[in-house]
């Protein structure tokens, strides 16, 4: 009896090893890989709602994502970190503008103004997808209170003129969806 217990035992670990052993070789044999063909690429950003897309000719050449947006209270200085992409099907802009506008979270009592425009000179010399910092004056905008508020940027970038980078109200849609969380310095508590 006891030897047969010690045989049945024997077959099952066996069969154990020869079912990790098969399971193994399954899971790590290559598989053909079937590629779908590449759809025409508009833009090689990842999908964003703060994302510009290319539209019609007559639209922007250039589709842009605002990275990081800084409102520095000290030295009265906004920043943008923005990549951009231009459509390679259009000559590369010579100059672009980039406008922001600074709001609070919903409900909020924090800032409400606008930095820039900003004119970026030969921003592609470095390529078809640059990142860029810009630099805007920000001296009308006030302190938020409490320091504490979250504020938002809404980013614009045009190849047509610095009017055109501006957002006005009916395109300035303050949904935090669309904005940009801004990082506050040199506030005074």
């Amino acid at each position: 009896m006891n030897f047969l217990k010690k045989l049945t035992g024997l077959f099952v670990f066996a069969a154990a090893v020869a079912g990790a052993v098969a399971l193994s070789r399954y899971f790590s044999a290559p598989r053909p890989v079937e590629v779908p063909p590449e759809p025409p690429r508009v833009s090689t950003i990842p999908d964003d709602p703060r994302l510009i897309p290319f539209g019609p000719p007559a639209a922007e050449p250039v589709a842009f994502r605002a990275r990081l947006v800084t409102l520095d209270f000290g030295t009265k200085k906004s920043h943008v970190t923005l990549e951009l992409e231009r459509d390679r099907t259009r000559p590369a802009p010579e100059k672009l503008w980039a406008w922001v506008a600074f709001f609070p979270a919903a409900g909020g009592e924090a800032v409400r103004c606008e930095a820039g425009p900003v004119e970026l000179r030969r921003p592609f010399a470095a390529g078809d997808r640059p990142t860029v910092v810009l630099e805007a004056d920000a001296s009308r905008c006030p302190a938020p209170r409490p320091l504490a508020a979250t504020i938002y940027a809404r980013v614009n970038v045009s190849a047509l003129s610095a009017e055109a980078a501006r957002l006005d109200d009916p395109r300035l849609s303050e949904d935090i969806a669309k904005a940009t969380p801004v990082v506050v310095a040199g506030a005074r508590r």
